[in-house]
């Protein structure tokens, strides 16, 4: 691993006065302060950041000029007052140039998907926004960024959940006004039945992750066929079963390794994984690096 260093001290210090960053290839480890998971850089200086991808959703807004990124071979072109957001997880660089400045928002999304109707909508979260259309919506959200900068700045008592109210809000407006066509559910008795189900489905994994659950076992459990039902989580949630399991699992190994000095094998047994080497494994193709090297980068001192 790396550390991103700039030649000028200066620089370096005001684009990173909360911390650093941290590379491994092109995968970067956003570090967070103390009892946080958000940050966000103002800045005014020309600078270009090659391709890199991490777990953190990013957003852009503009305030002067023009930022240009390259999400996944798409060319972006960000001028004033518009705002980008790039999914987590995504390969993405940028670049600015001389009169330009702007914020850059970088937080994990584990708590805003984990609400049950943006969960459904997950998929369609899952792609870029540009918003330029200078819309309501467009308005709001940029206001919600300002606001959510200002705690940020503030630093009052929980500003981070401060932040993560604007962020909600975002998401909330975001589904309202782009993606009002896409709703996945359309108010027929059997998607409402299937969203009943899946809901169902989702607080039994939450209580029962640490044990050898089946995709058989919890279609059992739904009242459904092993095909209908695969199908049907599938469609209301964006993930499968599988994905959904390991992602739950995941969340809690890494709140446990951040939190804790518990072992690697207490870690993985506790958050239902069968064996480390199954563990060691499943986080790394989720976050990009192995538990201990996650434990470093962001577990306490």
């Amino acid at each position: 691993m790396s550390q991103i260093r700039s030649t000028n001290d200066s620089a370096r210090a005001a684009r990173y006065e909360d911390g650093f960053r941290v590379l491994q290839g092109r995968r970067e480890y956003v570090t967070y302060q103390a009892d946080s998971s958000i940050r966000i850089w103002y800045s005014d200086i020309p600078w270009r950041y090659e391709a890199h991808n991490h777990s953190a959703v990013e957003i852009l807004l503009t305030l002067e000029g023009t930022v240009t990124y390259t999400v996944e071979d798409k060319l972006y072109q960000v001028r004033k007052g518009e705002i980008l957001i790039v999914p987590p997880d995504t390969l993405h660089s940028l670049s600015m140039g001389e009169g330009s400045s702007r914020y850059l928002f970088l937080f994990e999304p584990d708590a805003i998907m984990s609400m049950r109707d943006i969960k459904y909508m997950a998929s369609y979260f899952n792609k870029p926004f540009h918003l330029r259309d200078g819309s309501d919506a467009h308005v709001r959200i940029r206001e919600l960024l300002l606001r959510a900068n200002d705690a940020y700045e503030k630093r009052e008592m929980l500003w981070n959940t401060l932040c993560y109210s604007c962020i909600l809000r975002i998401y909330a407006t975001l589904g309202q006004r782009y993606l009002g066509g896409v709703k996945p559910h359309t108010g027929d008795s059997t998607g409402n039945m299937d969203a009943e189900v899946v809901n169902a489905v989702m607080t039994y994994v939450n209580n029962h992750y640490r044990e050898d659950l089946t995709l058989e076992e919890v279609a059992q459990f739904a009242g459904f066929s092993r095909y209908y039902f695969s199908r049907s989580f599938k469609k209301q949630t964006g993930y499968s079963f599988k994905e959904y399991l390991c992602q739950k699992r995941v969340q809690v190994a890494m709140d446990l390794l951040i939190r804790t000095n518990r072992s690697m094998r207490d870690v993985a047994l506790e958050s239902g994984f069968g064996s480390v080497a199954t563990f060691n494994r499943v986080f790394r193709e989720k976050k990009g690096c192995t538990p201990s090297q996650y434990r470093t980068i962001y577990g306490i001192p």
